[in-house]
Parts: structure tokens; sequence; C-alpha cells
């Protein structure tokens, strides 16, 4: 139930974004297809981030057990902060790409 709260109250805030933008802001309709295909990207370049990420949180984990000898638990990668900072790697690295002008 509180998934479908959630996607719902996103759906509703998402279409009125979009009136908003068409209406006060004069956004054009027409690029919105664009922007739905430059989030995509976003997307999928922080989720490349974050499986980077995680990997080597996960190797460097398993090399301090077989160096040290001592317990460390993968636990230590089970945090929602991975995929806040995988988001902000992702979206620089989207930016930075864009304004450098470098063909995909």
């Amino acid at each position: 139930m509180q998934g479908i709260f959630i996607l719902a109250l996103a759906g509703l805030t998402s279409v009125g974004a979009y009136f908003f933008g068409i209406g006060r802001l004069g956004l054009s309709s027409g690029s919105f297809g664009a922007a739905i295909g430059k989030m995509l990207e976003a997307v999928g370049t922080t989720l490349v981030f974050l499986a980077v990420n995680l990997a080597m949180a996960v190797t460097i984990v398993l090399a301090v057990r077989g160096v040290t000898g001592s317990f460390v638990s993968v636990y230590v990668t089970d945090d929602a902060v991975w995929m806040g900072l995988s988001l902000l790697q992702g979206l620089t690295f989207q930016w930075w790409r864009g304004l450098s002008g470098k063909p995909r």
C-alpha cells in the first residue's frame, strides 16, 4: 500500500510539473521526450557508478579480510548513502560530458 501511495504521489507531482512547465514557464511540450531521454541517461550513469562503487567496496572489504585476517563485515556496503553519492557522481559526469561537447 505504501508503494502505491509513493508512486501515485510521484505521478501526480510529475503531471503537475508538466502542466506548470507548459503553462507558466512556457516550456515546449515537444522537447519533453528529449528530456525523458536525458533523464534515462542520467539514471543509467548513476547505476553504473553505483555498481562500480559497490563492487570496489566489496573488493576492499575482502582484501582487508585477506590481508589482516580479521573479520570485516560486507554489511558496511549496505547503506542508502551509496545511492545518493552515485547519483551525484552520475549527474556530474553527465553534465561534464554535455558541457564538454563530446559525442557519445
